[in-house]
């Protein structure tokens, strides 16, 4: 048997060089407990209800309340175009709810007296074919009026309303620095010829520069999230691998025979390359829960591999022995094999690698077991 399992781990070394540039998954969702099914349907219930998208964010900073609502004004400026011709959806700024003192005294000056009005009023209704009583406007005429003398609009006046949620979630304030989120929404994929729920950065990017602002940020949050996720993965499986070879210093150090070290580590390798191409010919991207699950393999394959490595210069192994280590494997894959059936991923995920593999590490183990041990479990089953 030792040769097919030579064949084996051979050709699982092989597919996973083939498979090697996407054998790990670079999304941080990939670690979601949410199936991708309802992931899909969430997004595109946000995408018909216009539900603002989180992974688009323009962030600007400024030392006060105002200055902030100001540069989100200037910003939202230069993102409107972009708007008109399709390169983004929409977005949302603080100052489209509560606008800067600036922006209010600019329009309160751009409205005029009561006797410019009515008098623009009743050039515009005069000669008319419908006679227009001149007194009809007065109402209207006495708001603009009133609105003009009407004080500034503050945050506090929007305190208990709807418009005052979505101010606090867009401008808020930490150490004495104010932040006001402009959210982002990508164009509809159908119209576009970008993927769905991407967006091109470079024309944000340059209406954000065009601006003139400082501290104006455009983060992809997704991006962001994935590179973490990713230069978190690298960093996991570099200690994977000193922590595999702190072990196998340590099983030097216990064994003193470096042939020994090798039968004790060789069932568990070829058990994590068999497992790792599965998921490689599965198309299943590999996340840091398949790698916690590699390490359970280990853990638990460690028992079988130096149960049989120990046999080397000892007892032959009794029928007992072979039945006991035989029910504590079946004990741990169906264990695991109930987790592969769940329908939250993170389970099916430790299900999937663990059951496996340690089905495989014990088999392993025994195919790779010294000879002598071997022959001495078959001199045992003939006296028996």
């Amino acid at each position: 048997m030792r040769w097919p399992l030579a064949v084996l781990v051979i050709a699982a070394g092989a597919t996973l060089v083939l498979h090697r540039d996407g054998l790990w998954s670079r999304e941080l969702a990939a670690l979601s407990p949410v199936p991708a099914q309802a992931q899909a349907l969430d997004a595109r219930l946000r995408a018909d209800v216009g539900a603002p998208d989180v992974r688009y964010l323009v962030v600007i900073a400024a030392p006060t309340e105002q200055a902030a609502l100001e540069r989100a004004e200037r910003v939202a400026a230069q993102l409107q175009p972009l708007v008109d011709r399709g390169a983004l959806a929409g977005f949302e700024t603080p100052a489209r709810f509560l606008p800067s003192d600036a922006a209010q005294r600019a329009r309160l000056a751009s409205l005029p007296d009561a006797e410019v009005l009515a008098a623009r009023m009743r050039d515009a209704v005069a000669n008319q074919p419908i006679a227009v009583r001149p007194g009809l406007f007065a109402p209207f005429i006495a708001d603009v009026e009133a609105a003009r003398h009407a004080r500034l609009l503050t945050r506090a006046d929007l305190r208990g309303t709807s418009m005052a949620l979505a101010v606090d979630a867009l401008l808020t304030e930490r150490d004495g620095r104010w932040s006001a989120m402009l959210p982002l929404r990508a164009p509809d994929a159908a119209r576009t010829a970008q993927p769905a729920s991407s967006l091109d950065a470079t024309p944000v990017r340059a209406a954000v520069a065009r601006a003139g602002v400082p501290d104006a940020l455009f983060v992809d949050m997704k991006a962001e999230a994935d590179r973490l996720y990713v230069s978190y993965v690298h960093e996991d499986i570099r200690l994977s691998l000193a922590g595999f070879a702190a072990i196998a210093v340590l099983l030097l150090i216990a064994l003193r025979s470096p042939r020994r070290v090798v039968r004790a580590l060789a069932p568990l390798v070829a058990a994590v390359l068999v497992v790792t191409a599965g998921f490689a010919l599965a198309g299943v991207p590999l996340t840091i829960l398949h790698l916690v699950g590699m390490l359970l393999i280990v853990a638990v394959g460690s028992n079988y591999a130096l149960f049989f490595c120990k046999r080397d210069d000892a007892q032959p192994v009794t029928p007992h022995t072979l039945v006991s280590l035989l029910i504590a494997n079946l004990a741990t894959v169906a264990g695991f094999g109930l987790l592969a059936l769940s329908r939250v991923p993170l389970l099916e995920t430790f299900g999937l690698t663990v059951g496996p593999g340690a089905m495989l590490a014990l088999a392993f183990a025994a195919i790779l077991a010294p000879r002598a041990a071997a022959a001495g479990h078959r001199h045992q089953g003939s006296r028996a």
